[in-house]
């Protein structure tokens, strides 16, 4: 959305309480190379917005519209089938990316419900001898998938569960008929994508409005 340069201000207000409307807890400001007025980032500073709190200002988009490489055979990458896996999953995310406590959602069994009703939205869990190692979802849409998260549990780091969650989010896309993956990269994770083929589309920033 281009905001107009006359009317940043009732813009973001309008935005804001949209948002408020919805029950979202502020809005979540992504800016690319095309954002209008191209001094936005700094006039929603003025206007109160700041860094977000999960620490992660500034991502790449990147797509890849081809298979990427397997997993290794030891490791097992599929949608959850259980409420414990899906939260031992999500815990493994939680450590990984150090998640403030204060926006942990630890309201599992709502998300669970909501998983179950939605073909939309997939958890899935990298496992290595049975127990889950890795966390990941993809949201899929007509168009393909959005990777979300993608995260390895500190003992099972170098042996291929992130690869494998990629490649299972690959496959089910496949099986839509939208092979299509893209991404919003951290930097953590931006280096592995480029390894598995994934290209470069944009670069990001990001701001949040308190709550």
């Amino acid at each position: 959305m281009g905001l107009k340069l006359a009317d940043v201000e009732a813009d973001v207000a309008e935005i804001r309480a949209l948002a408020a409307e919805h029950d979202h807890e502020g809005a979540d400001w992504w800016l690319g190379p095309s954002t209008q007025p191209p001094d936005l980032h700094d006039r929603l500073l003025e206007l109160g917005a700041g860094p977000p709190r999960d620490r992660t200002p500034k991502l790449t988009a990147m797509a890849i519209a081809r298979a990427p490489a397997p997993g290794p055979p030891e490791v097992t990458a599929r949608p959850v089938e259980t409420l414990e896996e899906m939260a031992a999953g999500i815990r493994i995310g939680w450590e990984a990316f150090d998640t403030p406590p204060e926006i942990r959602d630890l309201d599992l069994e709502r998300r669970w419900r909501e998983r179950r009703e939605s073909d939309s939205a997939v958890e899935l869990v990298a496992f290595i001898d049975g127990e889950p190692v890795g966390h990941a979802v993809g949201l899929y849409c007509p168009l393909g998938c959005l990777l979300i998260g993608g995260a390895t549990a500190p003992s099972a780091r170098g042996r291929g569960a992130y690869r494998a969650l990629v490649r299972a989010r690959w496959d089910e896309a496949v099986r839509r008929g939208t092979p299509l993956l893209v991404v919003h990269a951290a930097p953590t994770s931006e280096p592995i994508l480029r390894r598995l083929g994934f290209e470069e589309v944009c670069r990001l920033r990001r701001l949040e409005d308190p709550e």
